[in-house]
């Protein structure tokens, strides 16, 4: 059920040593060198925890019963936590708003990262970017309204241009005159990079869009590169592997849990999709790509900062001492979550304690078949139980 998330290949050369210039200055921005104190009063270890959201906390729009509780616990005992999720679609306070009413339980801006969170120093990059992802034209609204981009296009506007684009698409009029800008002109200014931000709405429109964008000619939609050619052109897969503009994705879930019975597809599946269609275009090339998100190790870096520098803002003594990084701010971090294949392997990765629950994605059939990588510390039935062995170790039990 499960697959093993490889390192993406890299962007072409400068578009890569640029973007990641910037997404590390995104991770520096959370480093603080303020000292981290002693353990909470009653505990002999300093210890913090990582949640993954969906199959942890909440499952569709319901909490699950023991999340409050545990959070609650967390902040009693003044134990700093962080929630960490491959989710996203809205803007971060939009999101910390409704998790906050629905687990009952307060929760910081500070504490919250999502899946295109680590995306917002590319605004300085990119002036017209194509977002994907998300119910209506929330997306858009966060790229340019709290990340910065100078415009960013959605589906719809170019939908509503010329709906034979994808003649099959599942907008209605109505949506079409609220969400899609109406002059939206594709030969008048590019495309200067396709950021995924969240799981596509209308999957059949979105893959033929970013595909026409990935292979146009300078990013102007409605054309075609030619270079790329036919599937008989001229074109070698290594010239065609680089498309005509970067493509970043803000997470590789394959799989993610909901209330149905059986994990449904998430953004790692648009991925899929795009790369095997822009293959069956481009004589096999592998498209070029930037993935970010669990489990790979800059989004656990970025939290491992945020986790610090909450830590620093609200639970640190006065009386520490020397900056703290990631082996010696606490004597365990814990990251609690329900996916082998991210929240579990990007853990592991990272040397943090790996506490896998039954409430999501994973059950224990599936656990035979995980490689080395993705089997986690510990196995719990739900997250309480997770806190509760947490809060165990730092008692010295």
């Amino acid at each position: 059920m499960f697959r093993t998330i490889l390192k993406p290949a890299p962007l072409p050369t400068q578009a890569a040593a640029h973007a990641r210039v910037l997404l590390s200055h995104s991770l520096r921005a959370h480093h603080s060198s303020a000292p981290l104190g002693a353990p909470a009063e009653g505990l002999q270890k300093r210890i913090a925890f990582t949640f993954d959201i969906d199959g942890v906390l909440i499952r569709g729009p319901h909490a699950l019963p023991h999340a409050a509780p545990a959070l609650q616990q967390l902040d009693r005992h003044n134990i700093p936590w962080i929630l960490l999720t491959n989710g996203g679609g809205r803007s971060e306070q939009d999101r910390v708003d409704g998790l906050s009413a629905l687990l009952k339980t307060p929760i910081h801006r500070d504490q919250f990262i999502q899946s295109h969170t680590p995306l917002k120093p590319l605004a300085s990059k990119y002036k017209r970017v194509l977002v994907i992802g998300g119910d209506g034209d929330r997306c858009r609204h966060v790229a340019e309204d709290v990340y910065g981009f100078s415009e960013a296009v959605i589906t719809a506007d170019i939908v509503r241009a010329n709906p034979s684009v994808w003649p099959f698409h599942r907008y209605t009029t109505s949506e079409l005159e609220t969400i899609a800008r109406p002059h939206f002109q594709p030969d008048q200014s590019p495309i200067d990079a396709v950021l995924v931000f969240n799981d596509p709405r209308d999957m059949g429109a979105d893959l033929q869009i970013v595909i026409d964008v990935l292979l146009s000619e300078g990013g102007h939609v409605g054309t075609r590169r030619a270079a790329v050619g036919t599937p008989n052109g001229p074109a070698t897969p290594a010239e065609a592997a680089t498309p005509s503009v970067p493509i970043f994705f803000s997470n590789d879930d394959l799989l993610w849990a909901n209330p149905y019975p059986v994990p449904r597809f998430g953004q790692g599946a648009f991925r899929v999709a795009v790369e095997a269609l822009y293959a069956q275009l481009t004589r096999g090339a592998h498209l070029e790509s930037t993935i970010i998100g669990k489990p790979h190790r800059f989004t656990y870096d970025y939290a491992n900062r945020v986790l610090l520098e909450w830590t620093q803002k609200t639970h640190a003594a006065s009386n520490g001492n020397g900056a703290a990084d990631k082996m010696t701010a606490f004597d365990k971090v814990f990251m609690v979550g329900d996916n082998p294949a991210s929240d579990i392997t990007g853990a592991n990765a990272y040397g943090w304690d790996s506490l896998l629950v039954r409430t999501g994605v994973f059950h224990d059939e599936d656990l035979p078949g995980l490689p080395k990588e993705a089997r986690p510390t510990h196995i719990f039935d739900h997250v309480g139980d997770a806190v509760q062995h947490g809060i165990s170790y730092a008692m010295g039990k």
